[in-house]
């Protein structure tokens, strides 16, 4: 039986080290710790069949320790030490999975009895031999194509000799919102066990993605249907969220790296789905274009230039609800929000500082990258955009009024539009003579001699940089459908025909 001690003072840690030992040679000490988080450092290398822990350390209590240990290491039993005044406390803590309690000074022969009855409840059913990990065998340098396989003389059979009759290979990635020790896929997949599939080799990739290689003796794209049906088995898991990425079926061992990045690419498919437990296989993963999601961005660029909160909320709504349906690359997904949080920033004011205080200053990356789901990135990236465009409007408001920010900035990008006083004040929910006061207040000049100024500056831009065009498309491309009136126009607050600004700009 093995047994891990976990306890903050050294003395009591040596001295049931000693009583363990001499107890029976069948006891076996595989860690001595002085913390809980110690414990679970090494729970990720060794498990053990007994945890013996104080209930009080700093840090992670035991308690907390025994809790998490059994929601990882469901054969792993766990047993409180506890002073006197604990004792009680310790007792009860029986009914939330803890298998016994021993009273601080320990008592040889309580500790003795404890261990023999816990050694005669130990499973026998999954020996650690079939849950090895496979550190010896190099399959995480393999999926990141870290070495030739061919040139330094890889021979799978060299680690086991029935490798030698394999004649297919399948690849299942396991992504979890925390981190979790390998062996508790390991033990969930014996529970319903594959016997066309033996498990070549199993590691962890990084922190939140591990990696299962399934080998099968014959080769039948069938295989890749039964795992899917064996992978339910997570479907019962609560204590983490899980998403599963399978490779397409192999021959051949060069396949390994590209099955890596199958895989990768289906957990990744799986950030969309609405599944409790996403199992995707690599040919079932279809993304979209950014192209059908740019009508949307635009929209949304646009309310951010005009500081329209009620158009930003709705178009923002719809533009996430379109990359649902879409289901865009991630990287995709990072540079769109990246050009609106860039927009919010540009829009914060001129100098630097204003655009690096409150929301816009958080790096919202780190935030989205610790989404688990799409949806949870969704209502992520809504709140951060809408949080953004309310602290420009405050910032934009103390250097004038933002309802005369707001229709200053449709004219600018309306103005071709047909725009006037009834049609502006109805944007902003004033009454037009409200509007006309205070936009001459706050600028000095009317609405209409604004929206004319904007055009005419708008048609000398024409005129002089695209000089093919006809006076007259320049005067539709401004507003104006009359090219008479827009030559009236034009004269009156240039003091030239737009055929005479041309001429001279030539």
């Amino acid at each position: 039986m093995k047994i891990m001690i976990v306890d903050d003072e050294e003395k009591i840690r040596l001295g049931l080290s000693k009583l363990i030992v001499k107890a029976s040679q069948q006891y076996e000490i595989i860690g001595v710790y002085a913390s809980g988080a110690e414990c679970l450092e090494g729970l990720k290398k060794h498990t053990p069949d007994v945890v013996i822990t104080d209930i009080k350390m700093s840090g992670m209590t035991g308690l907390e320790l025994a809790k998490t240990i059994k929601q990882f290491y469901i054969d792993t039993k766990c047993v409180i030490l506890s002073g006197y005044g604990e004792f009680e406390y310790a007792r009860s803590a029986i009914s939330s999975g803890v298998s016994g309690y021993l009273l601080k000074p320990v008592d040889k022969q309580e500790l003795y009895q404890l261990l023999s009855q816990l050694a005669t409840e130990l499973p026998n059913n999954v020996s650690q031999e079939d849950l090895a990990d496979h550190s010896e065998f190099p399959i995480h340098d393999i999926l990141l194509g870290k070495m030739d396989k061919l040139t330094k003389g890889f021979n799978l059979s060299q680690y086991n000799s029935s490798y030698a009759e394999i004649s297919g290979y399948l690849l299942v990635l396991i992504q979890t919102d925390i981190s979790v020790p390998l062996t508790t896929f390991l033990k969930k997949l014996h529970v319903t066990p594959n016997p066309a599939a033996i498990q070549v080799g199993a590691v962890e990739m990084d922190e939140r993605i591990y990696a299962i290689l399934l080998g099968y003796y014959a080769y039948e794209e069938a295989h890749v249907h039964a795992l899917r049906k064996q992978l339910e088995v997570f479907e019962q898991e609560r204590s983490f969220r899980i998403s599963i990425g399978i490779s397409k079926l192999s021959s051949n061992l060069d396949a390994w790296e590209e099955g890596y990045r199958e895989a990768l690419y289906a957990l990744e498919y799986n950030f969309y789905s609405q599944e409790r437990v996403p199992r995707t296989v690599a040919g079932q993963v279809r993304f979209g274009t950014l192209h059908r999601v740019e009508p949307y961005r635009k929209r949304v660029l646009e309310d951010i230039e005009i500081l329209d909160m009620p158009a930003m909320e709705t178009h923002v709504k719809e533009m996430l609800q379109e990359i649902a349906n879409v289901k865009i690359r991630m990287h995709h997904l990072f540079e769109l929000i990246e050009t609106l949080f860039y927009a919010l920033k540009k829009e914060a004011g001129k100098r630097q500082e204003q655009a690096d205080l409150a929301p816009l200053s958080v790096d919202w990356t780190v935030e989205l990258k610790a989404c688990f789901t799409y949806g949870e990135a969704s209502a992520l990236i809504k709140r951060k955009l809408l949080e953004g465009l309310s602290y420009l409007m405050t910032e934009k408001s103390s250097q004038g009024h933002v309802l005369i920010y707001q229709i200053k900035k449709i004219i600018e990008l309306e103005y071709a539009e047909s725009l006037d006083l009834n049609s502006l004040s109805k944007r902003v929910f004033l009454t037009p003579s409200y509007l006309s006061k205070l936009f001459k207040l706050e600028t000095g000049t009317t609405v209409i001699e604004y929206i004319i100024s904007v055009r005419m500056n708008k048609a000398k831009e024409l005129l002089k940089e695209q000089k093919q065009l006809k006076t007259y498309q320049v005067g539709e491309m401004v507003g104006y459908k009359d090219p008479a009136y827009f030559n009236k126009q034009f004269k009156k607050v240039v003091g030239l025909t737009p055929k005479e600004y041309k001429d001279v700009v030539s």
